[in-house]
């Protein structure tokens, strides 16, 4: 039984009951003109006269229909609404987004201008605008786009400033694409549903000034009919005749009504599709000895491109208190929603079908939002996976902290104390100067420590790690696991520990459920799943994670005549804060470069110098013999063809809103712009199947890919230009151990067939030591040793080297990688 198609139903109904409303009254607004039986200004009756006979609503204060006034008054207010809107949005929109694009003095000019228009209250600024333009239509219209614009320009600013963060716009960017481009296929497709949203809150705001306007007498006059006009002339003769008021002003309130309620119903503010029960009171606390965490046949759906899928089915789970369960699987296999599920909350998109959950002993999915709060405030914490967006930018670390220790009802007296013991608890400072620090002036290490402090420190049952190491170097990240091994140790809460690399968690765990398509193939105790693995999935985890054995020596490739990228002297800043310094580098074609270090040592500006993205750096940088300037606008569409970029994180580096054809299609029509449509296309399935994807891929969103798949069109649509140097920005960090091996094989085989060079920056020693090569290690912001990788491996002479060396995660009977992968283009 689906126990969540009652409230998936009732949410319909009222979209349903909304949108029929808000249509009808937009329609009498706009064709009452054509069904008034009167003429607005034809005089009938004595003013206020009742209703009856030709007047079935009564006349007004000139003894006019109302019925015929109020037909014919609902044109303007819904066409002034609208044109005021666009010229709103079109003026604050453009405003809007040259302010994030450009910045500076722009960006300050534009923000400083909305800052004034918003310190004004609305009634003085609509006041100001039409004493200044006038009375009449166009002074009110003119008035409510002044009134709705301050809002939108900062709307459009932020949502903008957001979506040139992501991995495809940088790419694009890099790519040498135009401004209006980027801003009209891959910013502002991603801006339509948040615009959008914005766009109907705000036809609601301006439907209130306009009535306002007109009851105020600045809009419409006499004698011309206008609703809120016919509030202002009728107020009067309320008590003699209420429907000359009532009439317009119920018009008025029913449009603004049936506009909200839609907006509420197609773009909730934060909808969860849980089902509701009756309130269920949080008192107790969990019983000793029973589970903290109790799944029952959770089943949670999607959409998918061939209907409806299961992304989390039938799964029964249970978490003892101070166990530490290992959730691992392939990409996409439904881990993270499964661990979200556990504390009541789905993403965006996600449907519960079926199942139970209970927290503490007490069920999660039946409770009110109220409830739910209080109940996971006293029973669960959360650290999300991105370390650079698990803290608030503009809190401080003890300020990030006590605010968790606030909302959960701890008196302000007992904060400090308990802010500096969950420090404490994860081996990180607690002195004063610390606890001032900005997330910015941290270590992403030390950036997810204070995120795992701020969970622990209400003392919780259950804590739910999301993949807390992907991001991280493998010192940081076995620091971490050290962090949480010592909780279990010294009987801290029950922990579900979201993975990919089984090799890291095994050390950590007490058992390890196996994850795959949404179902659980498998649960055993750490040593039993590694040692005999049941499932077929199990079985490729623990073989991908042995193979983090680092290889032994291999030949070097002969260096050729002319390298590909020659990079002499850089040194990098940001801000007046030195970041890269000396850094000399270089790669022949067909040869590998991988750059390792740990987090915050400079590796992602480093390729952002390469590509352009960061102009701000001194230094000579040569393709192919031919110096390269410093920045994107300096460079010739041959020198932004020869270098392109693999970003990241696979799901951020491939626009939503274009299919995987569009994606690859598009840098092959810039740069091979003879290339006609059946060329295009034969030439987009041809890039498909070099990364190993099938031609039909072409017609899928990137939402409907694992992570893996999403990784070879990110290489595909690189490869689309013929670059002479890839520039490969943590490529297997998000992906699961046998994905990442696939996309490791794959590199290795475009250096071997295309003769690709390869910039590989990553945290992962085991990508270098499988691709081969020369490796760079750099740490603050210098490199601390460079030679071959093998040489690196087997004898590092750097003590940077030598700790992440240390730190890679090994399982037991591990054995080398396998052979194939040669250092030979």
């Amino acid at each position: 039984m689906d126990k969540a198609a009652p409230v998936r139903d009732r949410g319909k109904l009222r979209a349903i009951v909304a949108g029929a409303v808000l249509a009808a009254a937009v329609l009498l607004a706009l064709l009452g003109p054509l069904l008034a039986p009167h003429g607005t200004g034809e005089v009938l009756d004595m003013p206020y006269g009742p209703a009856g006979g030709s007047t079935p609503l009564g006349t007004d204060h000139l003894g006019a229909d109302v019925l015929s006034r109020f037909l014919a008054g609902g044109r303007t207010l819904v066409l002034l609404s609208l044109a005021a809107l666009a010229a709103a949005y079109a003026l604050g929109a453009s405003a809007g987004m040259l302010a994030a694009l450009r910045g500076g003095r722009i960006d300050a000019v534009v923000l400083r201008v909305a800052d004034v228009l918003l310190s004004l209250p609305a009634f003085l600024l609509l006041s100001l605008t039409v004493v200044a333009l006038g009375r009449g239509v166009a002074g009110v219209g003119a008035a409510t786009a002044v009134v709705l614009l301050p809002e939108i320009v900062r709307v459009v600013r932020a949502t903008t400033l957001q979506a040139l963060q992501h991995d495809y716009v940088e790419a694009a960017v890099a790519r040498g694409e135009r401004t209006a481009y980027v801003l009209l296929r891959e910013v502002l497709p991603n801006l339509a549903p948040v615009l959008a949203a914005d766009a109907a809150v705000r036809f609601v705001g301006a439907v209130f000034v306009v009535s306002t306007a007109g009851f105020l007498g600045y809009g419409a006059q006499p004698p011309a009919a206008d609703w809120g006009l016919m509030v202002l002339e009728n107020r009067d003769g309320l008590s003699l005749q209420p429907l000359a008021v009532a009439v317009p002003a119920v018009g008025i309130l029913v449009l603004l009504l049936a506009a909200n309620l839609l907006v509420d119903a197609v773009f909730p503010a934060a909808r969860q599709p849980r089902t509701r029960r009756r309130p269920v009171a949080v008192t107790a606390d969990t019983v000793a000895g029973a589970p903290v965490l109790r799944l029952r046949g959770l089943t949670v759906e999607a959409d998918g491109p061939s209907g409806r899928r299961s992304v989390v089915d039938g799964v029964d789970l249970e978490l003892a208190p101070g166990r530490v369960l290992a959730l691992v699987g392939p990409s996409g296999s439904g881990k993270t929603t499964l661990a979200l599920a556990a504390l009541g909350e789905l993403s965006p998109g996600l449907e519960l079908r079926q199942g139970e959950v209970h927290l503490g002993g007490l069920p999660v999915l039946g409770l009110t939002e109220r409830a739910l709060r209080r109940l996971r405030s006293r029973h669960a914490g959360y650290v999300p996976q991105d370390p650079r967006t698990s803290l608030a930018p503009t809190m401080r670390v003890g300020d990030h902290i006590g605010e968790f220790l606030r909302a959960r009802s701890v008196p302000r007296a007992q904060r400090p104390v308990r802010i500096r013991s969950a420090l404490r608890a994860v081996q990180l400072p607690c002195d004063d100067a610390f606890l001032r620090r900005f997330p910015h002036q941290l270590s992403g290490g030390q950036r997810q420590r204070v995120a795992l402090a701020a969970a622990l420190a209400h003392r919780p049952d259950l804590l739910v790690l999301d993949e807390p190491t992907s991001a991280l170097d493998p010192a940081t990240a076995a620091a971490l696991l050290a962090d949480i091994k010592r909780l279990r140790e010294d009987g801290g809460p029950a922990i579900l520990l979201v993975a990919h690399d089984l090799a890291q968690v095994a050390s950590v765990a007490d058992e390890v459920a196996v994850l795959d398509a949404g179902r659980l193939v498998e649960r055993g105790p750490v040593a039993e799943v590694l040692a005999r693995p049941a499932s077929a999935t199990a079985r490729r985890l623990v073989d991908a994670a042995r193979m983090t054995a680092l290889p032994g020596p291999r030949e070097v490739a002969n260096q050729a005549d002319t390298p590909a990228l020659v990079l002499r002297g850089l040194e990098a800043r940001r801000g007046t804060r030195r970041v890269l310094t000396a850094i000399d580098l270089s790669v022949d074609p067909g040869g590998c470069l991988s750059v390792v270090g740990p987090s915050g040592g400079g590796k992602t500006t480093l390729l952002r110098c390469l590509t352009g993205l960061h102009p701000d750096w001194s230094g000579d940088l040569r393709l192919a013999g031919a110096e390269v300037p410093h920045g994107l606008r300096g460079r010739s569409r041959d020198r932004l063809r020869m270098l392109q970029l693999v970003p990241q994180d696979p799901h951020d580096s491939l626009n939503p809103r274009h299919t995987v054809g569009r994606i690859i299609a598009r840098p092959l029509s810039q740069y091979r712009p003879e290339l006609h449509a059946e060329a295009l296309w034969r030439e987009v399935h041809q890039l498909l199947e070099r990364v190993g994807l099938a031609a039909e891929h072409a017609d899928r969103r990137p939402e409907h890919l694992s992570g893996g798949q999403r990784q070879r069109v990110a290489l595909a649509r690189a490869l689309a230009v013929e670059p002479a140097v890839l520039l490969c920005d943590e490529v297997t960090s998000a992906l699961d151990a046998p994905t990442a091996d696939t996309v490791i094989a794959l590199l290795a085989g475009l250096r071997r067939e295309l003769g690709v060079a390869l910039v590989v920056v990553t945290h992962d020693l085991t990508v270098p030591a499988r691709l081969g090569g020369q490796l760079a290690v750099l740490a603050d912001g210098r490199i601390r040793e460079s030679g071959p990788t093998d040489r690196l491996l087997s004898a590092p002479t750097d003590p940077v080297t030598a700790e992440l060396l240390a730190a890679v995660p090994s399982l037991p009977m591990a054995r080398p990688a396998p052979a194939g992968i040669t250092d030979q283009p």
